[in-house]
Protein backbone atom coordinates (compact mmCIF):
# COMPACT_ATOMS: atom_id res chain seq x y z
CA UNK A 1 0.00 0.00 0.00
CA UNK A 2 2.86 2.36 0.73
CA UNK A 3 4.23 1.82 -2.75
CA UNK A 4 0.87 2.74 -4.38
CA UNK A 5 0.63 5.88 -2.25
CA UNK A 6 4.14 6.93 -3.29
CA UNK A 7 3.33 6.35 -6.93
CA UNK A 8 0.09 8.40 -6.70
CA UNK A 9 1.91 11.23 -4.98
CA UNK A 10 4.63 11.11 -7.63
CA UNK A 11 2.05 11.20 -10.43
CA UNK A 12 0.26 14.16 -8.85
CA UNK A 13 3.51 16.03 -8.42
CA UNK A 14 4.49 15.33 -11.99
CA UNK A 15 1.12 16.42 -13.27
CA UNK A 16 1.26 19.66 -11.28
CA UNK A 17 4.76 20.39 -12.58
CA UNK A 18 3.59 19.78 -16.09
CA UNK A 19 0.68 22.18 -15.72
CA UNK A 20 2.97 24.80 -14.19
CA UNK A 21 5.44 24.52 -17.03
CA UNK A 22 2.65 24.69 -19.59
CA UNK A 23 1.31 27.82 -18.04
CA UNK A 24 4.73 29.42 -17.82
CA UNK A 25 5.85 28.66 -21.37
CA UNK A 26 2.48 28.50 -23.14
CA UNK A 27 0.65 25.63 -24.71
CA UNK A 28 2.63 23.43 -27.09
CA UNK A 29 1.36 20.46 -29.14
CA UNK A 30 4.53 18.42 -28.43
CA UNK A 31 4.30 19.17 -24.74
CA UNK A 32 0.69 18.04 -24.73
CA UNK A 33 1.66 14.74 -26.42
CA UNK A 34 4.54 14.18 -23.97
CA UNK A 35 2.23 14.89 -21.04
CA UNK A 36 -0.38 12.40 -22.26
CA UNK A 37 2.31 9.68 -22.77
CA UNK A 38 3.63 10.22 -19.26
CA UNK A 39 0.16 9.99 -17.81
CA UNK A 40 -0.53 6.81 -19.83
CA UNK A 41 2.70 5.13 -18.69
CA UNK A 42 2.05 6.01 -15.07
CA UNK A 43 -1.48 4.70 -15.32
CA UNK A 44 -0.23 1.44 -16.90
CA UNK A 45 2.36 0.95 -14.13
CA UNK A 46 -0.24 1.71 -11.45
CA UNK A 47 -2.69 -0.74 -13.04
CA UNK A 48 -0.07 -3.51 -13.17
CA UNK A 49 0.99 -2.96 -9.56
CA UNK A 50 -2.63 -2.85 -8.49
CA UNK A 51 -3.34 -6.19 -10.13
CA UNK A 52 -0.33 -7.78 -8.39
CA UNK A 53 -1.50 -6.40 -5.05
CA UNK A 54 -5.05 -7.56 -5.75
CA UNK A 55 -3.74 -11.14 -6.35
CA UNK A 56 -1.74 -11.96 -3.17
CA UNK A 57 -1.98 -15.75 -3.75
CA UNK A 58 0.41 -15.61 -6.67
CA UNK A 59 2.92 -13.55 -4.66
CA UNK A 60 2.74 -15.99 -1.78
CA UNK A 61 3.13 -18.96 -4.13
CA UNK A 62 6.19 -17.40 -5.72
CA UNK A 63 7.67 -16.61 -2.32
CA UNK A 64 6.93 -20.12 -1.00
CA UNK A 65 8.53 -21.69 -4.10
CA UNK A 66 11.69 -19.74 -3.39
CA UNK A 67 11.65 -20.84 0.25
CA UNK A 68 11.09 -24.49 -0.74
CA UNK A 69 14.07 -24.38 -3.09
CA UNK A 70 16.26 -22.91 -0.40
CA UNK A 71 15.11 -25.42 2.23
CA UNK A 72 15.56 -28.33 -0.20
CA UNK A 73 19.09 -27.21 -0.99
CA UNK A 74 20.00 -26.94 2.70
CA UNK A 75 18.49 -30.37 3.48
CA UNK A 76 20.45 -31.93 0.61
CA UNK A 77 23.70 -30.47 1.95
CA UNK A 78 22.96 -31.78 5.46
CA UNK A 79 22.08 -35.23 4.09
CA UNK A 80 25.35 -35.43 2.20
CA UNK A 81 27.29 -34.44 5.33
CA UNK A 82 25.51 -37.15 7.37
CA UNK A 83 26.25 -39.75 4.69
CA UNK A 84 29.95 -38.81 4.67
CA UNK A 85 30.06 -39.12 8.47
CA UNK A 86 28.42 -42.55 8.31
CA UNK A 87 30.93 -43.74 5.69
CA UNK A 88 33.87 -42.58 7.83
CA UNK A 89 32.41 -44.34 10.87
CA UNK A 90 31.95 -47.52 8.83
CA UNK A 91 35.61 -47.49 7.75
CA UNK A 92 36.80 -46.83 11.31
CA UNK A 93 34.67 -49.70 12.59
CA UNK A 94 36.05 -52.04 9.91
CA UNK A 95 39.65 -51.06 10.76
CA UNK A 96 39.00 -51.63 14.46
CA UNK A 97 37.49 -55.07 13.83
CA UNK A 98 40.37 -56.04 11.53
CA UNK A 99 42.98 -54.95 14.09
CA UNK A 100 41.14 -56.89 16.80
CA UNK A 101 41.06 -60.02 14.63
CA UNK A 102 44.75 -59.68 13.82
CA UNK A 103 45.68 -59.35 17.51
CA UNK A 104 43.55 -62.34 18.38
CA UNK A 105 45.02 -64.42 15.55
CA UNK A 106 48.58 -63.53 16.55
CA UNK A 107 47.94 -64.39 20.19
CA UNK A 108 46.35 -67.66 19.15
CA UNK A 109 49.30 -68.64 16.94
CA UNK A 110 51.77 -67.76 19.67
CA UNK A 111 49.89 -69.86 22.19
CA UNK A 112 49.96 -72.78 19.76
CA UNK A 113 53.70 -72.31 19.14
CA UNK A 114 54.43 -72.43 22.88
CA UNK A 115 52.44 -75.65 23.22
CA UNK A 116 54.27 -77.13 20.25
CA UNK A 117 57.59 -76.10 21.82
CA UNK A 118 56.66 -77.94 25.03
CA UNK A 119 55.75 -81.08 23.11
CA UNK A 120 58.83 -80.63 20.91
CA UNK A 121 60.99 -80.64 24.03
CA UNK A 122 59.56 -84.00 25.07
CA UNK A 123 60.14 -85.40 21.59
CA UNK A 124 63.71 -84.09 21.56
CA UNK A 125 64.42 -85.78 24.88
CA UNK A 126 63.16 -89.06 23.48
CA UNK A 127 65.18 -88.48 20.31
CA UNK A 128 68.30 -87.84 22.37
CA UNK A 129 67.81 -91.18 24.14
CA UNK A 130 67.44 -92.92 20.79
CA UNK A 131 70.56 -91.19 19.45
CA UNK A 132 72.52 -92.37 22.48
CA UNK A 133 71.34 -95.92 21.86
CA UNK A 134 72.38 -95.64 18.20
CA UNK A 135 75.83 -94.36 19.19
CA UNK A 136 76.24 -97.23 21.65
CA UNK A 137 75.22 -99.69 18.93
CA UNK A 138 77.77 -98.15 16.56
CA UNK A 139 80.52 -98.47 19.20
CA UNK A 140 79.62 -102.12 19.75
CA UNK A 141 79.68 -102.69 15.99
CA UNK A 142 83.12 -101.10 15.64
CA UNK A 143 84.49 -103.17 18.48
CA UNK A 144 83.08 -106.35 16.98
CA UNK A 145 84.52 -105.49 13.55
CA UNK A 146 87.98 -104.88 15.04
CA UNK A 147 87.78 -108.14 17.01
CA UNK A 148 86.69 -110.16 13.97
CA UNK A 149 89.37 -108.68 11.70
CA UNK A 150 92.00 -109.21 14.37
CA UNK A 151 90.99 -112.88 14.73
CA UNK A 152 91.63 -113.39 10.99
CA UNK A 153 95.19 -112.02 11.17
CA UNK A 154 98.25 -114.26 11.15
CA UNK A 155 99.59 -112.74 14.35
CA UNK A 156 97.99 -111.01 17.30
CA UNK A 157 99.91 -108.46 19.28
CA UNK A 158 100.66 -110.18 22.62
CA UNK A 159 100.21 -106.99 24.62
CA UNK A 160 96.64 -106.52 23.45
CA UNK A 161 93.98 -107.90 25.77
CA UNK A 162 90.23 -107.93 25.90
CA UNK A 163 89.98 -105.07 28.38
CA UNK A 164 92.05 -102.67 26.26
CA UNK A 165 90.03 -103.55 23.15
CA UNK A 166 86.78 -102.76 24.92
CA UNK A 167 88.15 -99.38 26.04
CA UNK A 168 89.40 -98.19 22.64
CA UNK A 169 87.79 -94.97 21.45
CA UNK A 170 89.36 -94.25 18.05
CA UNK A 171 88.58 -91.26 15.89
CA UNK A 172 89.98 -92.91 12.78
CA UNK A 173 87.16 -93.86 10.40
CA UNK A 174 88.12 -96.30 7.70
CA UNK A 175 90.13 -99.47 7.40
CA UNK A 176 90.97 -101.17 10.69
CA UNK A 177 94.68 -101.25 11.58
CA UNK A 178 96.55 -104.32 10.47
CA UNK A 179 97.55 -106.33 13.58
CA UNK A 180 100.85 -107.25 11.92
CA UNK A 181 101.96 -103.64 11.58
CA UNK A 182 103.22 -101.45 14.45
CA UNK A 183 100.52 -99.56 16.34
CA UNK A 184 100.69 -95.95 15.08
CA UNK A 185 97.74 -94.71 17.12
CA UNK A 186 98.64 -92.11 19.73
CA UNK A 187 97.69 -93.23 23.20
CA UNK A 188 97.09 -91.58 26.53
CA UNK A 189 98.85 -92.75 29.69
CA UNK A 190 96.10 -95.28 30.34
CA UNK A 191 96.59 -96.82 26.88
CA UNK A 192 93.34 -95.45 25.40
CA UNK A 193 93.57 -94.74 21.70
CA UNK A 194 93.02 -91.11 20.69
CA UNK A 195 93.70 -90.13 17.08
CA UNK A 196 95.74 -91.74 14.33
CA UNK A 197 97.50 -88.62 13.12
CA UNK A 198 100.43 -90.28 11.37
CA UNK A 199 99.37 -89.13 7.91
CA UNK A 200 98.49 -85.62 9.12
CA UNK A 201 101.69 -85.36 11.13
CA UNK A 202 103.76 -86.48 8.15
CA UNK A 203 102.13 -83.83 5.95
CA UNK A 204 102.71 -81.05 8.48
CA UNK A 205 106.31 -82.12 9.05
CA UNK A 206 106.91 -81.82 5.32
CA UNK A 207 105.91 -78.16 5.66
CA UNK A 208 108.20 -77.73 8.70
CA UNK A 209 105.16 -77.43 11.00
CA UNK A 210 105.29 -79.37 14.27
CA UNK A 211 102.36 -80.55 16.38
CA UNK A 212 102.91 -79.58 20.01
CA UNK A 213 99.68 -80.93 21.54
CA UNK A 214 96.11 -81.91 20.77
CA UNK A 215 93.23 -81.00 23.06
CA UNK A 216 91.62 -83.99 24.74
CA UNK A 217 88.57 -84.98 22.74
CA UNK A 218 86.08 -85.50 25.55
CA UNK A 219 82.80 -87.02 24.45
CA UNK A 220 80.12 -84.86 26.02
CA UNK A 221 76.86 -85.99 24.48
CA UNK A 222 74.74 -83.18 25.90
CA UNK A 223 77.03 -80.41 24.68
CA UNK A 224 77.32 -82.06 21.27
CA UNK A 225 73.53 -82.28 21.02
CA UNK A 226 73.07 -78.61 21.92
CA UNK A 227 75.84 -77.59 19.51
CA UNK A 228 74.19 -79.54 16.70
CA UNK A 229 70.84 -77.98 17.51
CA UNK A 230 72.30 -74.45 17.47
CA UNK A 231 74.27 -74.97 14.28
CA UNK A 232 71.51 -76.62 12.26
CA UNK A 233 68.96 -73.96 13.29
CA UNK A 234 71.22 -70.94 13.58
CA UNK A 235 69.17 -68.72 11.27
CA UNK A 236 66.25 -69.00 13.73
CA UNK A 237 68.21 -68.49 16.97
CA UNK A 238 70.86 -65.98 15.86
CA UNK A 239 69.08 -63.02 17.49
CA UNK A 240 68.93 -64.86 20.81
CA UNK A 241 72.56 -66.01 20.52
CA UNK A 242 73.73 -62.50 19.65
CA UNK A 243 72.06 -61.17 22.80
CA UNK A 244 73.76 -63.87 24.90
CA UNK A 245 77.18 -62.94 23.51
CA UNK A 246 76.57 -59.26 24.28
CA UNK A 247 75.90 -60.02 27.95
CA UNK A 248 77.93 -63.13 28.80
CA UNK A 249 81.13 -61.32 29.86
CA UNK A 250 79.24 -59.13 32.33
CA UNK A 251 76.78 -61.85 33.35
CA UNK A 252 73.96 -59.31 33.13
CA UNK A 253 70.31 -60.27 32.76
CA UNK A 254 68.68 -59.39 29.46
CA UNK A 255 65.19 -59.43 27.98
CA UNK A 256 64.20 -60.28 24.42
CA UNK A 257 60.85 -59.27 22.95
CA UNK A 258 59.71 -62.04 20.57
CA UNK A 259 56.22 -60.73 19.85
CA UNK A 260 56.97 -59.85 16.22
CA UNK A 261 58.90 -63.08 15.49
CA UNK A 262 57.40 -66.03 13.56
CA UNK A 263 56.08 -68.91 15.69
CA UNK A 264 58.94 -71.20 14.59
CA UNK A 265 61.57 -68.70 15.75
CA UNK A 266 59.83 -68.34 19.13
CA UNK A 267 59.62 -72.11 19.54
CA UNK A 268 63.26 -72.82 18.63
CA UNK A 269 64.56 -69.89 20.71
CA UNK A 270 62.70 -71.11 23.79
CA UNK A 271 63.92 -74.65 23.19
CA UNK A 272 67.62 -73.77 23.03
CA UNK A 273 67.19 -71.47 26.06
CA UNK A 274 65.69 -74.36 28.05
CA UNK A 275 68.58 -76.64 27.04
CA UNK A 276 71.21 -74.10 28.09
CA UNK A 277 69.34 -73.47 31.35
CA UNK A 278 69.16 -77.21 32.07
CA UNK A 279 73.00 -77.44 32.07
CA UNK A 280 73.37 -74.15 34.02
CA UNK A 281 74.91 -72.24 31.11
CA UNK A 282 71.99 -69.87 31.65
CA UNK A 283 71.63 -69.13 35.34
CA UNK A 284 68.22 -67.56 34.78
CA UNK A 285 65.54 -68.23 32.18
CA UNK A 286 61.83 -67.49 32.00
CA UNK A 287 59.41 -66.83 29.20
CA UNK A 288 56.11 -64.94 29.40
CA UNK A 289 53.62 -66.27 26.90
CA UNK A 290 51.37 -64.24 24.61
CA UNK A 291 50.48 -61.45 24.55
CA UNK A 292 53.79 -60.38 26.16
CA UNK A 293 56.07 -62.93 24.44
CA UNK A 294 59.01 -61.77 26.57
CA UNK A 295 62.11 -63.92 27.21
CA UNK A 296 64.33 -63.06 30.19
CA UNK A 297 67.68 -64.78 30.78
CA UNK A 298 71.09 -64.36 32.41
CA UNK A 299 74.19 -66.17 31.07
CA UNK A 300 76.56 -67.95 33.41
CA UNK A 301 80.11 -66.66 33.80
CA UNK A 302 81.58 -70.06 34.58
CA UNK A 303 84.64 -70.93 32.43
CA UNK A 304 82.89 -73.88 30.75
CA UNK A 305 79.83 -71.81 29.91
CA UNK A 306 81.88 -68.91 28.58
CA UNK A 307 84.03 -71.24 26.45
CA UNK A 308 81.02 -73.01 24.97
CA UNK A 309 78.98 -69.87 24.28
CA UNK A 310 81.97 -67.91 22.93
CA UNK A 311 82.45 -70.35 20.04
CA UNK A 312 83.15 -73.90 21.17
CA UNK A 313 79.61 -74.84 20.16
CA UNK A 314 80.39 -73.91 16.54
CA UNK A 315 83.64 -75.94 16.55
CA UNK A 316 81.70 -78.94 17.87
CA UNK A 317 78.98 -78.53 15.27
CA UNK A 318 81.49 -78.33 12.38
CA UNK A 319 83.47 -81.35 13.64
CA UNK A 320 80.43 -83.55 14.34
CA UNK A 321 78.83 -82.68 11.00
CA UNK A 322 81.97 -83.77 9.17
CA UNK A 323 82.24 -87.05 11.12
CA UNK A 324 78.55 -87.86 10.62
CA UNK A 325 78.81 -87.42 6.86
CA UNK A 326 82.04 -89.40 6.56
CA UNK A 327 80.76 -92.35 8.61
CA UNK A 328 78.41 -93.33 5.78
CA UNK A 329 81.41 -93.94 3.47
CA UNK A 330 84.03 -95.50 5.74
CA UNK A 331 84.65 -98.43 3.39
CA UNK A 332 85.28 -96.21 0.36
CA UNK A 333 87.64 -93.56 1.70
CA UNK A 334 90.38 -93.11 4.27
CA UNK A 335 89.85 -90.34 6.78
CA UNK A 336 91.31 -88.95 10.00
CA UNK A 337 91.33 -85.59 11.72
CA UNK A 338 92.73 -83.52 14.57
CA UNK A 339 90.77 -80.87 16.44
CA UNK A 340 92.18 -77.92 18.38
CA UNK A 341 95.77 -78.86 17.61
CA UNK A 342 98.51 -76.59 18.96
CA UNK A 343 101.28 -76.35 16.36
CA UNK A 344 104.52 -74.46 15.82
CA UNK A 345 104.87 -72.85 12.40
CA UNK A 346 108.08 -72.79 10.39
CA UNK A 347 108.86 -69.29 11.67
CA UNK A 348 108.58 -70.48 15.29
CA UNK A 349 105.20 -68.86 15.97
CA UNK A 350 102.55 -70.78 17.88
CA UNK A 351 99.27 -71.43 16.14
CA UNK A 352 96.02 -73.34 16.82
CA UNK A 353 94.08 -75.25 14.18
CA UNK A 354 90.38 -75.70 14.92
CA UNK A 355 90.05 -78.68 12.56
CA UNK A 356 92.51 -80.34 10.19
CA UNK A 357 91.60 -83.51 8.30
CA UNK A 358 92.35 -85.54 5.23
CA UNK A 359 90.20 -87.56 2.86
CA UNK A 360 92.35 -90.02 0.95
CA UNK A 361 95.43 -87.97 -0.01
CA UNK A 362 93.85 -84.50 0.13
CA UNK A 363 94.17 -82.28 3.22
CA UNK A 364 91.71 -79.67 4.49
CA UNK A 365 91.87 -76.98 7.15
CA UNK A 366 88.76 -75.43 8.82
CA UNK A 367 88.53 -72.45 11.19
CA UNK A 368 85.26 -71.56 12.96
CA UNK A 369 84.60 -68.06 14.27
CA UNK A 370 81.55 -66.53 15.95
CA UNK A 371 83.03 -63.04 15.71
CA UNK A 372 86.26 -61.06 15.62
CA UNK A 373 87.62 -62.67 12.46
CA UNK A 374 88.87 -59.37 11.01
CA UNK A 375 92.19 -59.44 12.89
CA UNK A 376 92.84 -63.11 12.02
CA UNK A 377 91.95 -63.49 8.36
CA UNK A 378 95.31 -62.12 7.15
CA UNK A 379 97.16 -64.61 9.35
CA UNK A 380 94.98 -67.43 8.00
CA UNK A 381 95.85 -66.39 4.45
CA UNK A 382 99.59 -66.46 5.22
CA UNK A 383 99.31 -69.88 6.88
CA UNK A 384 97.40 -71.16 3.85
CA UNK A 385 100.38 -70.41 1.62
CA UNK A 386 102.73 -72.02 4.15
CA UNK A 387 100.62 -75.19 4.10
CA UNK A 388 100.54 -75.19 0.32
CA UNK A 389 96.74 -75.62 0.19
CA UNK A 390 94.36 -74.39 -2.47
CA UNK A 391 91.46 -72.02 -1.76
CA UNK A 392 88.89 -74.87 -1.61
CA UNK A 393 91.03 -76.67 0.98
CA UNK A 394 91.00 -73.82 3.52
CA UNK A 395 87.56 -73.01 4.93
CA UNK A 396 86.47 -70.31 7.38
CA UNK A 397 83.01 -70.73 8.94
CA UNK A 398 81.42 -67.47 10.17
CA UNK A 399 78.14 -67.00 12.02
CA UNK A 400 76.98 -63.59 10.82
CA UNK A 401 78.31 -62.60 7.43
CA UNK A 402 76.61 -61.24 4.32
CA UNK A 403 76.93 -62.71 0.86
CA UNK A 404 78.91 -59.66 -0.31
CA UNK A 405 81.33 -59.97 2.62
CA UNK A 406 81.87 -63.69 1.91
CA UNK A 407 82.62 -62.98 -1.73
CA UNK A 408 85.04 -60.16 -0.89
CA UNK A 409 86.90 -62.10 1.81
CA UNK A 410 87.23 -65.20 -0.38
CA UNK A 411 88.62 -63.14 -3.24
CA UNK A 412 91.01 -60.96 -1.24
CA UNK A 413 92.52 -63.67 0.99
CA UNK A 414 92.15 -66.76 -1.26
CA UNK A 415 90.08 -68.62 1.35
CA UNK A 416 86.67 -70.29 1.20
CA UNK A 417 84.48 -68.22 3.50
CA UNK A 418 81.09 -69.81 4.27
CA UNK A 419 78.21 -69.27 6.70
CA UNK A 420 76.98 -71.71 9.33
CA UNK A 421 74.08 -72.70 7.08
CA UNK A 422 76.53 -73.85 4.37
CA UNK A 423 78.66 -76.20 6.50
CA UNK A 424 76.86 -79.45 5.70
CA UNK A 425 76.53 -78.71 1.97
CA UNK A 426 80.24 -77.82 1.77
CA UNK A 427 81.36 -81.08 3.39
CA UNK A 428 78.96 -83.08 1.21
CA UNK A 429 80.47 -81.49 -1.90
CA UNK A 430 84.00 -82.38 -0.74
CA UNK A 431 82.97 -85.99 -0.04
CA UNK A 432 81.28 -86.40 -3.41
CA UNK A 433 84.41 -85.19 -5.22
CA UNK A 434 86.43 -87.98 -3.55
CA UNK A 435 83.76 -90.65 -3.98
CA UNK A 436 83.84 -90.06 -7.73
CA UNK A 437 87.52 -90.97 -7.67
CA UNK A 438 86.79 -94.39 -6.17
Amino acid sequence: MDLVLVLLIGAAVGFSVGIYVARQYGASPKLEIWKREIIRDISSQLSQRSQELNNPDKALIKLSEGLVDKISQKLQEKLQAVQATLEEFKFRLADSQQSLLQDWGRDFLQAISVKLAEHGQQLNNQLAILENLVEEAKDIYRQLRVTIQSSHGSEICPTANQDSQNEQVTQVIGKAPDPETPDEVLRDKDGTATVDISKIESFLNSKNIKIKSIAAGEKEEKLDQIATFMGSRYSSIKRFYGTIKSNMNSGSSFSLNLRDEPPQVISLTCQVAKELHSIAFLEEYRYSKAPRCLLVARPSRSPRALNFLAGNWLERYVRDTLIRLVEAHTKKISFSYVANAQVTLSNGADFEMDLFFHINDQFYWVESKTGGYQDKVQKYSESLHELGLQRNQAIIVLTDVSQDAKTSLSSLYHLSVISVDEVEATFERILKSHLREV
